[in-house]
């Protein structure tokens, strides 16, 4: 699996000597992500999770290669040649979670944050949209592309005791779609940006600081919580920015039933809720120590 020069390698040809050669390569960095040999000064190990990735996106092109269908009746290929290879799994996955101390201290600061906007022409900075992200994504568990993507036609102020929010599919990963009650928190953010920049219909909760018929990129907002965290004097969690607050918020709610907490932060089934993103926390580790029956022989 190394590159050639001509593209006349047959793929049905690939072998399992191969396959393992490439991770083997890849992990050690003597190949880039585009299979070109790197310098042996110029190497740098891979972590097991890069490797991972790169092996199941070439796995995932052949498998759909193998049931694309031509004009002419045939397949683009008539099998695919990894069925059956092994995969690298990063066997303890670093799995970031916020805290509520990390979200007070950044809060605490990210009315700092300033963007520049462009509206009309003119130049202006202003406050950026730190601080409502930050509420919504704390109050809510949804992921950060969904909340950037938020409409005023998303918004249902008169369902619920503190209002709901109405999550489309089109602008969720997995595609899940739901109203959801939301919390007093995230109820002030949305008051505040109604305050703020009052809209209708499809308008941007969030709008493009240069065109504001378009929601912020999450590269703006990641952009965005780098400087809270940094005004903050924080140190950043390793691998994670926004996806932090949606581990934070599932795990806070480890005690609640599965489906409800899944349905309310966005997860289409308790599997990837309960693998992924609850984790474990010295609170409830020693209430689960301290907090055991006996188990006794029936008389």
């Amino acid at each position: 699996m190394e590159a050639h020069s001509r593209f006349d390698r047959d793929p049905h040809k690939i072998s399992l000597a191969e396959w393992e050669g490439f991770i083997d390569r890849r992990s050690s960095g003597a190949i880039d992500a585009r299979g070109r040999s790197v310098a042996e000064a110029d190497r740098t190990p891979v972590g097991p999770r890069t490797v991972e990735t790169n092996c199941l996106w070439l796995k995932w092109v052949f498998r759909w290669a193998a049931r694309w269908q031509t004009a002419q009746g045939s397949y683009l290929m008539r099998e695919n040649p990894l069925r059956g290879f092994e995969t690298p799994r990063e066997l303890n996955p670093q799995r970031s979670v916020a805290s509520q101390d990390r979200y007070e201290a950044t809060r605490g600061v990210s009315d700092l944050v300033m963007m520049e906007t462009r509206f009309g022409g003119k130049i202006r900075a202003q406050r950026s949209y730190l601080s409502e992200l930050l509420d919504i994504a704390n109050g809510t568990g949804h992921r950060l592309s969904a909340i950037c993507s938020l409409a005023f036609e998303d918004l249902r102020l008169n369902e619920g005791p503190h209002g709901s929010i109405h999550w489309p599919s089109h602008s969720d990963k997995v595609g899940y779609e739901a109203t959801v009650p939301v919390s007093p928190s995230v109820r002030a953010a949305i008051d505040r940006i109604i305050r703020e920049r009052p809209g209708i219909g499809a308008t941007p909760l969030f709008p493009a600081p240069a065109d504001p018929t378009q929601p912020i990129t999450r590269h703006l907002a990641d952009k965005w919580l780098r400087k809270g965290e940094k005004l903050a004097e924080l140190e950043p969690l390793k691998g994670t920015l926004w996806h932090s607050y949606r581990r934070k918020w599932a795990t806070e709610r480890k005690h609640m039933p599965d489906v409800d907490v899944a349905h309310a932060g966005g997860w289409k089934n308790t599997v990837s809720l309960k693998t992924a993103y609850q984790q474990a926390d010295a609170e409830t580790t020693l209430r689960v120590v301290l907090g055991a029956g006996e188990l006794r022989e029936a008389r």
